[in-house]
Order: structure tokens, then C-alpha cells, then sequence
């Protein structure tokens, strides 16, 4: 015989995964304002700890080490989500299936600014710790991959459409779209005066100009 109904157990299982979720979101918020603000050597996870409003141990205990927090923070901050991948967000699919291709370069470089809005610190600090850190260093080169991914089914999706008007071979295209959604370039172009909505210009219109006749 049960002790609990069986809808009673489902809603405790379903409380605690909710308040695990929720500590993970505490956790990565601290930990992303801390490599933000201190590096990845000056992170402390003590400091993350007390800032989560969790224990040292919990912090152990969902992400293992430091180097799962920062790849953890940098994945959400990226796709909304640590387990998530860009591909499948909304705004990518948006811009791999935009009919015009022009609109579509464009796409890109709205998405390539909404990224480096929410991910560009992060991002800086484990290209900064990636050559001193085995783990970190084939996370920075599975970014770079990823990004390469996706660079090469935009250029088939444009390939598919272009009517003609691509300039360059679909190789060369994606490499052409790799190199110049480059997260460092986005970082260069942004350190001075000018603005995000500016990057997010200029880069439409370089990709349109270096791209279609």
C-alpha cells in the first residue's frame, strides 16, 4: 500500500527539481558576474557561494570544479540556457531561414550582437584562461567549432537561395562569415565610441558587400 499519492509524490519531485533549477540559475548569475568582474584566476568560489546565497559544497556539488562554471555561465548567457545550444534558438533559426539573402546577412549580424551583448566578457575571460588550462582550452576551440557549424549551414542556406548573387564559393563564404562574426572583432570595434547598434550595422553591411554581387 502507498503512504503518499502518487499525484503527492509527482508534486514533491516536481518542487525539488524546481528549486534545483532555481539554484543552479543563482549559481551561474554569481559565478558570471564574478569572472566578469575578477578574471578566471581571481574568481574565488567561496565568493560565488555567498553571493548565490549557497553553500561552498553546493556549488561543488552541481557544477564540480570552476571550470564547469565558467563554460556553464558562458552557455546561458549565449542561448539562454547552460544546456542549450545556439543552433536551436529561435533568432538562429530565424535568420537560416529568412528568404532574401540580404535580409538574412543581416539577420546575422543581429544575431552576432545579441551574443556578444550578453556573452562578449565572458567570452574574453576563457579566450584569456584557454591557453593556460587544458579543459578550458578545448572549450574555447569547441566555441570556435560550433560558430564554424553554423557559419557553413548559413552559407548553404544562402547558397540554396542566392540566385546567383553569392560572390564568393560556399567554402569560402563560411569562412568569410566566421571570420568576421569573430567575437574579438566585436570587442575591437566596440572599445572605442561606438555603440552596439553601430557594430550591428557596419557588420550587415560589410557581409552584404563582401558577399553578394
Amino acid at each position: 500500500m502507498l503512504l503518499y499519492p502518487v499525484a503527492s509524490i509527482r508534486s514533491h519531485s516536481s518542487l525539488r527539481a524546481e528549486q534545483a533549477a532555481l539554484t543552479r540559475s543563482r549559481i551561474l548569475d554569481a559565478a558570471a558576474h564574478e569572472f566578469e568582474e575578477q578574471g578566471y584566476a581571481g574568481a574565488r568560489i567561496d565568493d560565488i557561494a555567498a553571493a548565490a546565497g549557497v553553500a561552498v559544497p553546493t556549488v561543488y556539488k552541481v557544477f564540480t570544479n570552476k571550470v564547469n562554471l565558467l563554460v556553464g555561465s558562458l552557455n546561458r548567457a549565449m542561448a539562454g540556457d547552460d544546456a542549450a545550444r545556439i543552433d536551436q534558438q529561435d533568432w538562429f533559426t530565424e535568420q537560416l531561414d529568412e528568404p532574401d539573402p540580404e535580409r538574412q546577412l543581416h539577420l546575422i549580424a543581429r544575431n552576432a550582437r545579441r551574443i556578444y551583448e550578453c556573452a562578449g566578457r565572458l567570452l574574453n575571460v576563457l579566450r584569456g584562461a584557454a591557453p593556460l588550462d587544458a579543459e578550458l582550452n578545448r572549450a574555447w576551440q569547441g566555441i570556435a567549432a560550433q560558430r564554424l557549424d553554423r557559419s557553413q549551414a548559413t552559407a548553404e542556406s544562402l547558397n540554396a537561395k542566392d540566385g546567383g548573387r553569392l560572390r564568393l564559393s560556399r567554402a569560402e563564404t563560411a569562412t568569410t562569415l566566421w571570420t568576421l562574426t569573430e567575437p574579438e572583432l566585436f570587442a575591437t570595434y566596440t572599445a572605442g565610441r561606438r555603440t552596439a547598434d553601430q557594430y550591428e550595422s557596419w557588420l550587415g553591411d560589410i557581409l552584404c558587400r563582401s558577399l553578394l554581387d
